[in-house]
């Protein structure tokens, strides 16, 4: 009897590890086909792709507005310094344009003229520290006879001209004295 119980234990026990090894197998190739799904299919969890799929989007559109702010603003900052560089440019022409025209080698004896015979004599002296920076420095006498004289002119090309209306003396000999014909000419500077 004693063997009888024996071999039934030994059978229950060898049915109950080969029931095992048949569950461990199969949890193998569960594992198994789960991996090849998991690299074939995409996951079933669509929920959670979704929500990471909006926080892509609304965050690709938030760097878009940024970028679009960015451009908005740095044009307006061009502007700014552009129009700042204008201003700048005027008031440099400006100042340069008063000065000329205060030039002891420009001006005549009488106030606020600038002598024509001291103009054409600079002309031809050619002095170009007195005209630093500028371009083209003409007087154009309107009245009573239209003359230009270009004072000075470098080798660059003028990008804009800045004028003022001035009186242009030349001194006439009328008998055996001499005295101040004037006209109205326009101070042309060109930067």
């Amino acid at each position: 009897m004693i063997k009888t119980l024996r071999s039934a234990q030994c059978i229950k026990m060898a049915d109950m590890a080969l029931r095992m090894n048949q569950k461990e197998n199969h949890h193998k190739k569960k594992q198994e086909s789960l991996a090849c799904q998991r690299l074939i299919r995409v996951p079933h969890n669509s929920k959670g792709q979704l929500k990471i799929q909006e926080m892509a989007f609304v965050l690709l559109a938030l760097v878009l507005l940024g970028f679009i702010a960015f451009m908005y603003f740095a044009k307006l900052q061009t502007e700014n310094i552009s129009s700042s560089a204008q201003k700048l440019n005027e008031n440099v022409a400006n100042s340069l344009r008063d000065k000329i025209a205060a030039l002891p080698e420009l001006k005549c004896s009488e106030t606020l003229c600038i002598d024509r015979d001291k103009a054409t004599i600079l002309k031809s002296s050619k002095r170009d520290s007195l005209f630093q920076g500028l371009s083209k420095v003409s007087l154009l006498e309107i009245y009573p006879k239209q003359e230009e004289i270009i004072v000075y002119q470098s080798g660059r090309s003028v990008n804009k001209t800045y004028s003022t209306f001035i009186n242009i003396c030349g001194q006439k000999k009328s008998g055996s004295t001499f005295a101040y014909e004037c006209g109205l000419g326009m101070l042309e500077v060109g930067i």
